[in-house]
């Protein structure tokens, strides 16, 4: 079984950074995290490091909410 792991970020600021150290901790990692940024004016706007394994940022150029953004 794969597993993916699908993050929206919207201005998150150092909320974002717990969150992929919060995946990386589990007991049964993510095969594939992806970022989705919603245009964030803030510093989680730029391609985080993530503890553990690659991320996949996908930047928006609008703020598009969330339901279009996680899907």
């Amino acid at each position: 079984m794969r597993v993916a792991a699908i993050v929206v970020n919207y201005n998150s600021g150092g909320y974002l950074e717990k969150c992929l150290a919060g995946l990386a901790a589990q007991t049964r990692s993510a095969d594939r995290i992806l970022v989705v940024d919603n245009a964030s004016g803030d510093e989680s706007g730029s391609a985080p490091a993530a503890p553990g394994g690659a991320v996949e940022w996908i930047p928006l150029a609008w703020n598009t909410g969330f339901a279009a953004a996680n899907n």
